[in-house]
């Protein structure tokens, strides 16, 4: 069995496949996965046989993770299964103390938005991303968790609270909701985009980090 996890090649190397889909080995059984079927050329898509995998559903994630984890609580488990997104792999290795610490980071970063007017903790957050390969992964992290937070308050604001990822903190998550609008929803994961492709310029994190929180900030009511 061989399988190639990233079957999106360059065409040199799609080509040098064609001869062997065409005429396999006996012995061999070849896997090509890919999040974009199209982005295959078509002399390579017409040789194989097409799957498509769905995500798992979140219970049969969350019975799964209670044989493999017994050690999260049920409402943890509840968590990851939403956010890896029906992944058992990904699920079962899920860091849920670092994505709970980014997601309080995530939180804090959000605080002046609704209603915070002392941003001491916002600065003590963000003070906390530094550089180096250690930061630059912490803040990745964090970039992920805002747009989960963000998802979901869009879910809530548009009447879809089953979708919520976060549940666990789902009632702080609705009071966040009912502050903003949609209007500040798509802001804010604009502003976010540009955050993120700040990083890659390795910008200033903790500078750049203070400026998205405080440019997301509402005038007092």
């Amino acid at each position: 069995m061989c399988i190639f996890s990233d079957a999106d090649f360059m065409k040199e190397a799609a080509n040098s496949l064609l001869k062997i889909l065409e005429e396999p080995p006996e012995f061999a059984t070849i896997f090509l996965l890919t999040d974009n079927p199209s982005a295959l050329l078509p002399t390579i898509r017409s040789r194989c046989m097409h799957l498509r995998l769905s995500p798992v559903p979140a219970a049969e994630v969350e019975q799964y993770l209670a044989e493999v984890r017994p050690e999260w609580k049920p409402r943890e488990r509840a968590v990851v299964a939403r956010v890896c997104g029906g992944g058992l792999g990904r699920a079962r290795s899920f860091d849920l103390a670092g994505y709970l610490a980014a997601r309080q980071d995530a939180l804090a970063l959000l605080g002046p938005a609704m209603g915070a007017r002392d941003h001491s903790e916002l600065f003590h957050v963000t003070d906390t991303y530094r550089s180096g390969a250690e930061g630059k992964a912490k803040t990745e992290s964090l970039i992920r968790t805002l747009y989960s937070l963000l998802e979901d308050m869009l879910f809530l604001r548009s009447g879809t609270p089953e979708l919520v990822r976060n549940r666990d903190i789902q009632p702080e998550l609705a009071r966040m909701a009912e502050n903003v609008d949609f209007s500040w929803i798509v802001t804010a994961v604009q502003r976010l985009g540009e955050l993120e492709s700040g990083m890659r310029r390795n910008l200033l994190r903790s500078l750049a980090l203070d400026t998205f929180a405080t440019a997301l900030e509402m005038p007092p009511k």
